[in-house]
């Protein structure tokens, strides 16, 4: 009996003990049992301290918690979004893709520290390979590979800026691979008034360095071509800057080796529009708004041409402000060959090789060149301008007296509208080679456009001339003189140092050239 009634009271505890636990497990609302999950009627409730660890599936509405020390969870089955959308462990290369209208990733960074902040930053770490920062590529017609937008309407900011630190790197490298069509390497545009559509700024203040590097190696194609089509402001298709000693704003290279190709080429569509403009800003010194250089035996150092069929149009134009400067200067160094300083041509039988709009000046003398009638494959014949310390006209003729011995010399209309001051010189033409000597002389002199001889026998020929000093408009405002003073920068100066045994360097057309010790120079005749 003892033992049956033990057994019977063990059971009955087991019993117990197993209905409570089993009863707790599935629900304990308001309960207090420590280790088990109490369910609660409000949010967030009150928090409970243990564990939760299941085999089964947990289901709820929404879980809150930081999620420190979570691992192994599936990330396709968080709100939709595919594991390669978690920057941790992401695959290489990372792939993404999207089709509205906002960008597929945006970077934003907030910070208004004077380090700088970027939105966006690519690096590419690898030492050599034709590697890439950033990346953009866009199959649009009307797409954009890479966009840059600086929108602060304010400061010093860039829609895109590229730099390299390789001492052989590029900052910024444009290429259009298409083989036809009307395509661009690099385009810039810009639509303030004052604007700058390129900047090309070399900072570097020694060295071989550029502004900007243009280049292209098709047989017709444009090293650079800067375009503004804005049509107010003071604005440029291309503006180029280097502040080095020995550098570049502008630099054009066309590396083909024919085709007409150009270094650099500029165009303006405006009415009043310049299609290249050089401007040198310096007050002092030898410097140039435009210098242009070649190398070939048959090259051009500027060329300017005027296609316009009509109108006061100009192949090319110099001028300039100065008291003492000089509008054109040609030189040619070489001291040897038959050079040109300046040469001028026109191929209209009325125009002018050369035609100057006041006084045309020479230190020597004046000459005609033509090919000489004998040999005028090998030899010119030279023929020299009298000179005078007034301007002259002279007229010549021939006349025969009649049977009276008197004659009238005809003078062009307009003779006593531009001369004064005549003088006459009369030559009697005799081919009988008698011994009596015939004279003539000027009755009356010369009044309106003529002037009237005699000779001391009838029917004699006369060679007349008749010179006079310039009396036209100009001439009478000019007031012609002979000697003058220097003034200004002339003074102290020779027209020919050599001639005086002085160095080049005084030469009033003197222009330093780098490198040279001119002050050795020094001719005698």
């Amino acid at each position: 009996m003892r033992l049956s009634t033990g057994f019977t009271a063990t059971a009955l505890g087991v019993l117990a003990l197993l209905a409570v636990t089993t009863r707790n497990a599935q629900t304990q609302v308001g309960g207090t049992l420590p280790g088990f999950v109490q369910l609660q009627t409000s949010t967030p409730g009150a928090a409970q301290t243990g564990n939760s660890n299941i085999s089964g599936t947990s289901i709820a509405g929404q879980f809150i918690g930081s999620g420190g020390g979570l691992t192994n969870v599936n990330a396709n089955l968080l709100d939709g979004l595919d594991s390669t959308a978690f920057l941790q462990g992401v695959p290489n290369p990372l792939s993404l893709s999207g089709s509205q209208i906002t960008p597929t990733i945006t970077g934003t960074s907030g910070s208004n520290t004077n380090l700088g902040t970027a939105g966006v930053k690519g690096v590419s770490t690898a030492s050599t390979g034709a590697t890439y920062g950033v990346w953009g590529t866009n199959s649009s017609v009307n797409g954009r590979g890479v966009f840059g937008a600086a929108t602060a309407s304010t400061g010093v900011t860039y829609g895109g800026r590229f730099e390299s630190e390789s001492s052989t790197g590029i900052g910024a490298y444009g290429l259009s691979t298409a083989t036809s069509g009307t395509t661009y390497g690099g385009m810039f545009e810009n639509n303030s008034t004052t604007g700058t559509g390129v900047f090309g700024f070399a900072i570097a203040n020694s060295g071989n360095n550029f502004g900007g590097f243009f280049q292209t190696r098709s047989n017709t194609g444009i090293g650079v071509r800067g375009l503004a089509t804005n049509t107010g402001g003071l604005n440029y298709g291309g503006r180029f800057e280097s502040a080095s000693l020995s550098g570049r704003g502008v630099f054009g290279g066309a590396t083909a080796t024919a085709g007409v190709n150009y270094g650099g080429r500029f165009e303006s569509d405006s009415t009043t529009g310049r299609g290249a403009f050089g401007l040198a800003t310096s007050s002092t010194g030898s410097t140039y708004g435009l210098l242009g250089q070649v190398f070939s035996s048959d090259g051009i150092g500027v060329f300017g041409e005027n296609f316009a069929d009509t109108g006061l149009g100009y192949g090319g134009r110099f001028e300039s402000d100065s008291d003492f400067g000089r509008g054109v200067y040609g030189l040619n160094n070489r001291n040897t060959g038959v050079n040109y300083g300046v040469r001028g041509q026109t191929d209209s039988p009325d125009g002018y090789g050369v035609f100057a709009v006041g006084e045309l000046g020479a230190t020597g003398v004046k000459s005609f060149r033509i090919d000489h009638p004998f040999d005028p494959e090998n030899k010119y014949l030279l023929h020299y301008a009298a000179e005078s310390p007034v301007p002259q006209n002279f007229y010549v003729g021939n006349v025969v007296t009649d049977s009276k011995g008197y004659a009238w010399v005809e003078l062009p209309d307009y003779f006593a509208e531009i001369n004064t001051n005549f003088k006459y010189q009369l030559t009697v033409v005799d081919e009988t080679d008698s011994n009596d000597f015939i004279w003539a002389k000027v009755v009356q002199k010369i009044k309106g456009d003529r002037f009237r001889i005699r000779t001391n026998k009838p029917s004699v020929e006369v060679s007349w001339e008749v010179k006079a000093d310039r009396n036209d408009l100009y001439v009478r405002a000019k007031k012609i003189r002979d000697v003058v003073e220097k003034h200004g920068l002339e003074r102290g100066k020779y027209q020919h140092p050599e001639l005086y045994g002085k160095p080049v360097s005084l030469g009033m057309d003197y222009i330093p050239r780098p490198g040279a010790n001119d002050d050795s120079r020094v001719s005698r005749p």
